[in-house]
This record gives C-alpha cells, structure tokens and sequence, in this order.
C-alpha cells in the first residue's frame, strides 16, 4: 500500500471508530466507562498493527513470529469486540465485526480474508443471538440480514486491496523499467565513448604510421642530398662535370622528398587511408561485444573494394543498427554479412530483437537513407513483431580506379 492510499485509509477507519466509540458510549449510560476502557484496548491493538506489524517486510511469509503475533492481536480483537457486545445494549458494537472484516481482508492475502469473514460472521451472529436471548424468530432475521452486510464489506475491501496489489505491481514494474532504461542509456553511451576512442586510436596509429614513413623516406632522401652535395663540394674543382652530375642527383632527390611530404600531408587533410575500414568494422563488433550481452556474427568479403561514401554509410548503418537493436529492440544476437554478388555490394544487419510489425523512420533512419540514396544506393528494412529487425543495403560495385577517385 502506497503511503498515500495507507494514510487516507487509516484516517477513514479512525474516524469511524472513534464515532462508533462516541455514539455507543452515548447510549450506555451505565456502562460507559467499560465501554470506553475496552475501546482504547481495541484501538491500542488495531494501531500496533497498522503502525508495526502490517508493514513488515516478512509478512508475506507463513508460519514466522510476525504473523503469528499479527493472529494473536486479531484475536484478541474479536475477544474484545465480544466483551464490548457483551456491555453494550445497543447493535452499534456490532459494526465492529465489520471495522475487524475490512483491516484484515486490505491489509491479509485471500484466504485469511476468506477465513475470517466466516469467523467473523459466525462470532457476529452469537453476539446477536446473546442480546436476543435467542428467540429464534427475531436472532435468526437479524442474522439474515446481517450476513449480506458482510458480503458487501468483504467485496468491497477485497475489491481495494486487490486495486492496490495491481498498483504496487505497476509501480514496481515501472520502476524495473526506468532502471533497464537507465542501464541501456548507460551502455549505449559507453558504446558510443568505446567506438570514438577506437577512431581516434586508430587514427593515431596511422599519424604514427606516417610519421615514420616520413621519417623513413625524407629521412633517407635529405640524408642522401647532403652525400651528393659534399661529393659535389669536392668534386667542384677537381672534375666540373662530375660535380654538376652530383648536384642533379641531389636536385632529383629533393624533388623526391618535397612530392613524399606533399603526398603524406595530402593524405593528412583528405583523412584518406587514416582508417583502415574492415579494421574499424571489427573494432565495433569487438567493442559492442566487449560492452554489452550481445553475440554478433559477420560474414565479410575482405576483397570488396569501396569508395569512401560507401564505407562511411556501411560503419554509420553498423553502428546504428547494433546501437538500437540492442537499446529499442533489447536484442541479444546479430548476423551482420558484407558480400559481393555479381555488380552490387550488398550489407545486411538481422537481429533477434522484439521487432515491430509497424517500421517507424526516425532521424536515423531518414538521414542514412539520404545517404545511400545520394550513392545510388537502396535501403530495405524489414521487422514483424516478435521476429527481430532488419537493415539491408545495395550498392553497385565500380573497378577499383572508379572507386579511388
């Protein structure tokens, strides 16, 4: 029970009993006193388990210290309800039944509910009897007619408690929910963190890989004109034509190095050959593995040749269908395949997720289809509830010099 619905309740019961206390000692002049004693007897016991008992972690739990103490109030609740019955010459006591029938069936499971109403009823009808001094005609139309009363405070509290069980499975499956969402969130942008830091690892990699090209090529070349230059010194007196042959060996060789330089920061600017595109196609499966539950299967053709737009749309469709496969769809399998068949590149992207028999295009979806569609590309996208999700590609295939320009 929610601490909202708990207080409203509570206030409603105390407010009954405390008038059902006013009014029956009202009308019991003589015995008002013992009246009143037992009464705050009764509250006593009613707010031990309202306050304590009733909100015990452990009383779902049969047969455990806490239910049999929570048995021994409610019985000695019944005990004191009969005793007020006993003083009171009044039928107002009686309604005490009914006050005990509704704590125990809100705040109990089903079959205490069910066990005390028959208790209950049965107590409630002795009581009726004793202040009838069981004349038959009367006690027995006085129990008749109190039993659909009790039918009707057992139907509506079952009614309340069963709302609020409803209530506390909503709330907890809500809760379970924005916890699994906070989770996903939380390994896509470590998805996202793991697939930036590979780029830029990768990309470091090839700088460094350029540098010692560089300092491989230049480095020789620069070393090489310094040899031909000092010949030449040399030489410059002593053999005029082979000092001239030496100073265009020289000149040729820094040629050599300025075009090595120009294509090295050539290739820096354009981001040509900065990252290697199956090596990044990898490093996202590996890393979407490594950060999440997920199995993946790829099938590549490692001899298919792309120009870079191709490869740009391939590892952003990758990375968006692995991403929201496993955030939307919680899909726990992919089978990602890149072939050739005959002149069109096909990709596809299959997972296991819980699909949707209604494809919504998001902005995702839209930009990569602007995308493909600028390369002469086409986009299919395939799901059904219940059957996964799916993402295929078509490229045409060019030579290798088309792809190069």
């Amino acid at each position: 029970m929610n601490n909202k619905t708990k207080n409203i309740v509570i206030t409603i019961n105390y407010c009954i009993f405390t008038l059902t206390m006013l009014v029956d000692c009202i009308y019991n002049n003589t015995n008002w006193f013992m009246l009143m004693s037992l009464y705050f007897i009764l509250l006593t016991l009613y707010s031990i388990n309202t306050f304590f008992l009733h909100e015990c972690p452990s009383k779902q739990r049969y047969f455990n210290k806490y239910n049999l103490l929570v048995l021994v109030i409610y019985l000695l609740q019944v005990c004191l309800i009969f005793f007020i019955n006993k003083f009171d010459i009044t039928y107002i006591s009686i309604s005490l039944y009914l006050f005990l029938l509704a704590d125990i069936v809100v705040n109990q499971s089903y079959y205490p509910g069910i066990v005390a109403f028959f208790i209950l009823y049965g107590i409630s009808s002795i009581s009726i009897l004793t202040k009838l001094n069981f004349e038959n005609t009367k006690a027995v139309s006085a129990i008749l007619l109190d039993l659909p009363i009790f039918i009707i405070v057992y139907i509506i509290f079952f009614l309340i408690n069963h709302l609020l069980k409803q209530t506390e499975v909503i709330e907890a499956a809500l809760k379970d929910i924005t916890v699994k969402k906070l989770e996903k969130d939380s390994m896509y942008n470590d998805l996202k963190e793991a697939y930036e830091r590979v780029e830029n690892i990768t990309a470091l990699k090839e700088r460094n890989r350029i540098a010692r090209e560089i300092h491989d090529t230049v480095g020789h070349t620069l070393t090489t004109v310094l040899v031909e230059l000092e010949a030449a010194r040399r030489l410059i007196k002593k053999d005029l034509e082979l000092a001239e042959s030496k100073l265009n060996l020289a000149q040729n060789q820094v040629r050599k190095g300025l075009n090595d330089i120009r294509s090295s920061v050539r290739i820096l600017e354009n981001g040509q050959d900065i990252l290697d595109f199956y090596s990044d196609l990898e490093s996202i499966i590996a890393e979407t593995e490594k950060h999440s539950e997920a199995i993946i299967k790829a099938q590549i053709d490692y001899d298919i040749v792309l120009n870079k737009g191709q490869e740009k749309v391939i590892l952003s469709a990758l990375l968006e269908g692995l991403a929201n496969g496993i955030r939307h769809g919680k899909s726990s399998a992919f089978l990602f395949k890149l072939y050739k068949n005959k002149e069109k590149v096909l990709f596809s992207l299959e997972d296991n997720g819980k699909g949707s028999d209604i494809v919504t295009y998001g902005f995702g979806l839209r930009a990569m289809r602007e995308r493909i569609l600028e390369l002469n590309g086409s986009l299919d996208i395939s799901s059904k509830l219940g059957e996964g999700f799916g993402i295929y590609i078509t490229f045409p295939y060019y030579k290798k010099s088309d792809n190069e320009t």
